[in-house]
Order: structure tokens, then sequence, then C-alpha cells
């Protein structure tokens, strides 16, 4: 930081005299320069120094321990907030309201005895003002006892309800690759209908746009529609599940890609673009965080309550409340000003913590309830690995027991501990049946193998994955049905047909001779009943309905498989 002497020579010579006067120090005439360097050299003096600070109001002297503390530096607006106002004057303004004399505040106190400056430092978020002591005069300064100010929660107690953390995210991303690469999204997003369709595949369904965002960042999803890169997936997926997730962790910490303020339910921009730095907002709050111990409980509201005590403009460098343009859904209100900070800090803080710390496995969340508020978290300690190296690679999970079972009817069990690899190579080839805790369960199909070929996986390739899956020869049956499907494609097919009754065989009998209705009645089943489509009971009731025929539809949902 500047000496106190290129601190004063900012100052025009009327702030000096004020200086001096405080002090208790007579100036000659001279230029700006000259009473800065005369009025630097007395300041100095260790025993007027000494003098003029144990003469300081003490909120005044709290202020200047607090900067001392902090490496003589804090920025701007946090001393303002806590120790403020520091009102603008110009020299013809500040000479007839002497402000250093009609209620100063503590900061003031301090600005106009000199022992405080300002100056537009870098930092991360790009040019910040600070309020800082100039190093020579710091280092005259009495040593504090107590170091830099940190982040204090309160333990969290009686908690009846914990969701620890686990690696689902690795199974996750496993389900969503196997689903992209089976049918990628004409568009470089995945739609609302496309999520609910992976929902039941999914151990964190809230997750999946976190997971896509950091395989595009990553470059396993590149381009401009979400289809896996072949090779950027094998690479990925044949490491261990410890490095897979430790690949996400770091993807996620480092990347402006995915901004986590922008995935608060509740906030939404007015107007623009989101005006927070992703990685400056994140960085911050991470660094919080590695104020606190791991593996023990805190109380959430507690954390938030004591980052917004310490630093609330974190992810604001220039103190900028009034300048976002966010607004809240549920109420319609405008978050402008420092008084919303908890809508809109403390939800980011919040969110952050319960999402992508939970899903990435480093915070397990706790409960007062089963059905209550997260109201506390514990760090784990993959939290405190992001601190070491890249290169830093964990132990793999065991993998114990993780041996894929094929039944003779085609059901195929695909343990969740099974190498990740081995999982997405079975999910591209089956028809997916079900998840459990713990398995997942596929099925070998037609479809599902005509869907593999059009990948360029033949049938002799998912013979080899089964059966190294599994360490054993295919069941006989699973052998010859390949061999069949290979030989004659699909032999038979399942259709699901609806059956339609009439009250009267003439009924019938018109449906089934009109043309614009006969086309749509498929197999008749006796007198006054018969078969239609699924797909097309609406069209016959439509084509019914103009001939004077009304038929009761059914009342049947249908859906698509992810």
């Amino acid at each position: 930081m500047p000496t106190l002497a290129v601190a004063l020579q900012d100052q025009d010579p009327g702030y000096l005299r004020i200086v001096a006067a405080l002090w208790g120090l007579d100036l000659r005439r001279g230029s700006a320069a000259m009473l800065a360097g005369e009025l630097s050299r007395a300041m100095l003096d260790p025993g007027l120094l000494s003098e003029i600070i144990d003469g300081l109001p003490p909120l005044a002297y709290a202020a200047l321990e607090a900067v001392q503390r902090n490496e003589g530096r804090l920025p701007l607006a946090d001393l303002t907030r806590k120790y403020g106002p520091l009102r603008q004057m110009g020299p013809g303004r500040r000479d007839r309201e002497q402000p250093w004399r009609n209620g100063p505040s503590a900061l003031e106190a301090l600005w106009y005895r000199g022992l405080i400056a300002r100056s537009f430092l870098d930092t991360p978020a790009g040019p910040q003002e600070f309020g800082y002591i100039p190093d020579d005069l710091l280092a005259q300064l009495p040593a504090t006892e107590a170091g830099p100010e940190t982040i204090t929660p309160k333990p969290a107690t009686q908690l009846e309800q914990v969701w620890p953390t686990a690696d689902w995210a690795v199974d996750d991303l496993v389900t969503l690759l196997a689903a992209l690469r089976r049918r990628p999204p004409a568009a470089n997003s995945l739609s609302a209908e496309r999520v609910e369709g992976l929902v039941p595949f999914l151990h964190q369904p809230t997750s999946i746009q976190l997971l896509v965002s950091c395989l595009v960042e990553k470059g396993v999803l590149p381009g401009d529609k979400l289809k896996p890169d072949p090779e950027a997936v094998r690479e990925l997926l044949d490491s261990n599940r410890c490095d897979i997730l430790d690949r996400l962790r770091r993807t996620w910490t480092g990347t402006k890609r995915w901004n986590d303020l922008a995935h608060i339910p509740h906030l939404r921009v007015a107007q623009g673009g989101w005006p927070n730095d992703p990685l400056v907002s994140r960085q911050a709050i991470l660094e919080f965080l590695g104020q606190v111990a791991p593996g023990e409980w805190w109380d959430l509201a507690g954390f938030i309550q004591s980052v917004e005590d310490i630093r609330p403009f974190f992810q604001r460098p220039a103190g900028a409340f009034d300048s976002w343009y966010l607004q809240d859904t549920r109420t319609g209100a405008f978050l402008r000003g420092l008084g919303h900070w908890h809508a809109v800090e403390g939800a980011l803080i919040h969110g952050l913590i319960t999402g992508p710390l939970h899903w990435l496995g480093m915070a397990d969340l706790g409960s007062t309830g089963s059905d209550g508020p997260i109201v506390a978290f514990r760090l784990t300690p993959a939290f405190a690995a992001l601190s070491r190296p890249v290169s830093f690679s964990p132990p793999s999970t065991p993998e114990i027991g993780a041996q894929v079972i094929l039944r003779p009817d085609g059901l195929i069990t695909v343990p969740r501990l099974a190498p990740p690899v081995v999982r997405y190579q079975i999910a591209r080839f089956c028809a997916w049946e079900a998840r459990g805790s713990e398995v997942y369960q596929y099925r070998l199909t037609p479809d599902s193998l005509r869907a593999a070929s059009e990948q360029g996986l033949q049938v002799g390739h998912a013979r080899a994955i089964l059966s190294s899956a599994s360490e054993t020869e295919l069941p006989q049956s699973l052998s010859r049905a390949l061999d069949r499907w290979a030989e004659r494609g699909t032999e038979a097919r399942l259709e699901r047909l609806l059956v339609f009754r009439v009250g009267q065989a003439a009924v019938l009998e018109e449906l089934r001779t009109n043309r614009a209705t006969n086309r749509f009645v498929r197999e008749v089943l006796g007198p006054t009943s018969a078969c239609v489509a699924e797909r097309d009971w609406r069209k016959l009731c439509e084509a019914a309905a103009r001939l004077g025929i009304l038929i009761e539809p059914p009342g049947h949902s249908s859906g698509e498989a992810p």
C-alpha cells in the first residue's frame, strides 16, 4: 500500500490543515506535496501517534483495529456499513459544515485525522474501493491481539432428520450420458418434458442441469447440441467413482457457465442479464465455509447471519444494492437495497449449501423434523479436498459385489457400484425398467437392440459387454435371442390395443363398413366388440361422432421413455 506521504499528497491543502489541527500541529505555507511531507513526518512520531490513538472515540478505535487486523485494508463498502458514513464533500461545503466537529462517524473520525486513506485496488471482481492504513503508519501501530474477523456460526443441536450426502452425482451422470447418447436433444438444453422422463432414474433430479453445465464445460457435451463425445465420455467414465466426483466438484467451483444465483427458485432478473460474477460469488462463499470446522453440525441461519455481519458485500464489490434489478417471483417485489440482503445473498448461500455442495458430496443436511426445513449442515472431508492440488486422486470406492446379474428372461440387474463405464454401455442397448436405491434394472428388447445398432453398437459388442460385466457366460436363452435378432430382426411384438364395445351389433357393422371409421377397427372379437390401436382411439371417436355415434373415450395416460 502507499506510504502516508503519498496518501496525503492526493488531498487538497485545506484537508491537510484539518488533519494537522486535529493532531495539534502548525503547518507552514507551501505546495500540497511540501505540506504532505511535513505532516507525514510529524504523524509518524511514535509518541505523538500513540497520543492520538489513545484519544480516539471507542468505535473509531474499533474501526482502526478492524482495518489493521485485515492486513491494513478493508472494502470501503464494508467499512461504511459498520463504521460510517463517510460523507462526500467538496472543500467549500466541508469548510462550512465542518463534519470533523459536528457528529462525525467513527470512519470520519479516522479520515479527518489522516489515519485511514481510500483508493481503488484490483480484485478478482475488478477494481474495488478500499479504506486502508498507509504502510509506514501501519508499521507504527501497536500490535493487535485478535486476528481478522472470521465466520462464527452457532453449533446446531437437536436434529431429528439427517440427509447424508453420497456419490449419487456419479450415478446420475452415467444415467444422463446414456440417455443423451441414445437420444440427443434437438437443442442445446434439456426440455422440461425430457427431464421429467429422466426423473424415475435419477437419485437427485434437481441436480440434472448442473451436471449438464459441468459436462458442457469439460467438453464432454461439445457443440450446440447435447450429444456426448464418445472419446470424452470414455475418458471420463474409465476413471474410478471418486475421481469422477472430484472432477465434477472442481469443474463446478471453477466455472462461470453455471450461475448459482440464477438457479435460486424465487429470483429472476427484471431486466438485462444476471448482474453478478458467478465465480466471484461462489469463491467468496467457499472461502467463508473454509473457516468452519468440517465434521461438525452448524446452524445454517447462524452461518448466513455471520456472513452478513462480516462481509455483506461479498458479491457486490461496489456495494451496489440499488442497481441490481432482481425480482422476487413469490411476491413480485423488486429486491433493491441492503434490506433485501437475506432474499438475495442469504438465499444464494442457502441454495449453494443445500444444492451443489450437497449434490456433489460435500455437505450433509439436517432438520429438526422429518417434514421441516433444512436448518443445519455439516461439511464432509471432500470439501477440504478442494484445496488440494488438482492432481489429487482419492482412492477408488470399493466395488465389492458390484457384479452384473443376467437372468434368462432378459432382465439385467446392474449394481449402483458397478464400474460407471459398464452401466453406461448396458444402458445404451437395453430398455430401462427401474431404479432402486442400490441397483438399476434393464431388459433386452428388439427396439433397444435396434437403437443400439443405430448408435454403431452391434450384437457382438453387446454380447461381449454383458459377458464381461457378469463374469459368466450368457444364459443360453439370452445368447440364442441375440443370435436370432442379429439374423432375423424383430420376430414378435407386443402391441397395446383397446377393446371397444357397442350396445348393438348393427352399430359395430356400421363402423366397420363406413370408410371414415373402418380403417381404425382392428380385429373383431365378437358381434358387439372389436379392437382399436391405442394411438387411433381419438381418431375413431372423432370419425364416429361425425356419423352421429358417440363413443366414451378411455381413461388412460401415456408417456415415453427418457
